[in-house]
């Protein structure tokens, strides 16, 4: 009862801001979901504080899920297959939220032909191709976004104004091959990342990158096995770009994880699941380097 689902057909269905589909600001529409303000990505779920939510990208954890200080989300709508938010109840397989687990899964592309669509908007155009690596047993999947929001700036005849930078882009990607009726691998990816900076003073950026490796094995019509590889990396930097005041501060995590999943199908309408996890967690809360000559 605690779950909702969300398809890519239903989110295309809704009202869009400045030509951007977002997933984040789609669910804000449920039930129990409210957006914790006006120009930001972060969701309330039952009272909870948006630090309170897990958010997966194909089994990958996204610390920052927001572009554009917040206006919008990491997830590209041409590369997200479906959206399932857990709002009470989370399976163990998640590993537990305090308010809510979001899992967003990505499109595995065309097995059948290559296609390709992309659209321009006001703030950023993107672009989607997809199609078989081998037919009907393989497919690829690759979309990229990216705004042009510093290609304005750079025609203001103000100094401070077109030597200074602000965009996003992110990438995504995803392939799949099924060897035989038993085996599968899937390899998916994503990469994202914010740049701000104010002429040669001062420069910020901050950006995601995930990757997922996932084996599916069929040991018989009643036990079937996942095994994951995943990587997750967030980080956030922070510069001083004057030669005499010069500095860089870096925070970031880094996860490295290893999932083994097993369902079994003891009856029609009875399966159990069961597995383990490992993660290991860097954690670099503030690394701070400076030129010889800061002071």
């Amino acid at each position: 009862m605690g779950v909702g689902k969300l398809n890519m057909s239903q989110i295309n269905q809704l009202p869009v801001v400045l030509g951007e589909q977002d997933v984040l600001k789609s669910i804000t529409l449920m039930p129990g979901i409210k957006s914790s303000g006006e120009g930001n990505t972060g969701f309330y779920v039952r009272g909870g504080g948006s630090d309170q939510n897990l958010i997966l990208l194909d089994e990958a954890t996204v610390y920052n899920a927001s572009h554009l200080l917040g206006f919008f989300s990491t997830f590209n709508s041409d590369a997200i297959k479906d959206v399932s938010i857990y709002k009470g109840g989370m399976p163990a397989e998640y590993g537990g939220r305090l308010s809510s687990v979001l899992d967003v899964k990505m499109n595995e592309g065309n097995n059948k032909k290559i296609t390709v669509q992309g659209g321009i908007g006001m703030i950023a155009s993107r672009i989607k191709v997809e199609g078989p690596i081998v037919k009907d047993k393989g497919s690829f999947m690759i979309s990229a976004r990216r705004t042009y929001a510093d290609l304005f700036l750079k025609a203001s005849s103000d100094t401070t104004i077109n030597k200074s930078t602000l965009y996003f882009y992110d990438i995504n990607a995803k392939a799949n091959y099924r060897f035989n009726d038993k085996n599968a691998i899937y390899l998916s990816g994503y990469f994202g990342k914010d740049v701000l900076g104010l002429q040669d003073i001062f420069g910020t950026n901050w950006g995601n990158a995930t990757g997922t490796l996932r084996f599916n094995h069929v040991f018989n019509n009643k036990l079937f096995s996942n095994t994951s590889f995943i990587y997750s990396n967030y980080n956030y930097v922070i510069e001083g770009l004057d030669r005499n005041d010069g500095f860089k501060a870096t925070s970031k995590i880094t996860d490295l994880n290893l999932k083994q999943d097993f369902q079994y199908y003891a009856a029609y309408n009875h399966n159990v699941k069961f597995g383990l996890q490992a993660t290991r967690h860097d954690i670099a809360p503030g690394d701070i380097t400076t030129t010889a000559s800061s002071s």
